[in-house]
């Protein structure tokens, strides 16, 4: 019975180191196979004007692997560090960036109520804000990250 017992605990410490071997593998497959990201900033401007709201999207292009990356644009800056940052390589950039026209239109509230709020229009020429964006970025790891987006505008060819 003493036996049936020790072979028990052998069993368990077994199977304990057994997992614990392979945790450490999954992780080292993990670590190896990770993507190198960078946290990127910088300013955006549209036809030499500064947007005072929108958004960027960094989307993965010729053989980059990873995620696409989403930065808000706040009074003509932005950061992306989502997720550690961008992945390294080169990106089609995707923007959104509205100025407001000085005209108050009726919107809704959080709680669904009509309201005055202010119009905005986008700066950016249409093909900047889809799938086709012209632009293009490669985020290279040996950078400071910084990253100034300038389009232009829609008189000076969009």
């Amino acid at each position: 019975m003493q036996i049936c017992y020790i072979m028990q605990i052998s069993s368990r410490t077994f199977l304990n180191y057994g997992l614990l071997l392979g945790a450490v593998s999954l992780l080292a497959t993990g670590c190896s196979d990770q993507k190198e990201v960078l946290v990127i900033h910088g300013t955006v401007t549209i036809g030499g004007q500064t947007p005072e709201s929108g958004r960027l999207r960094f989307v993965p292009i010729e053989g980059t692997r990873g995620p696409a990356s989403i930065g808000q644009i706040v009074n003509g800056e932005y950061r992306i560090e989502g997720r550690g940052g961008v992945p390294v390589g080169k990106h089609r950039v995707e923007v959104t960036a509205l100025v407001k026209t000085g005209r108050q239109v009726t919107g809704t509230s959080p709680g669904g109520q009509a309201m005055q709020v202010d119009e905005t229009r986008n700066l950016a020429p249409e093909e900047y804000a889809s799938t086709q964006s012209p632009l293009t970025v490669e985020v290279d790891a040996n950078s400071d990250g910084q990253y100034d987006i300038k389009i232009p505008g829609r008189s000076e060819g969009g």
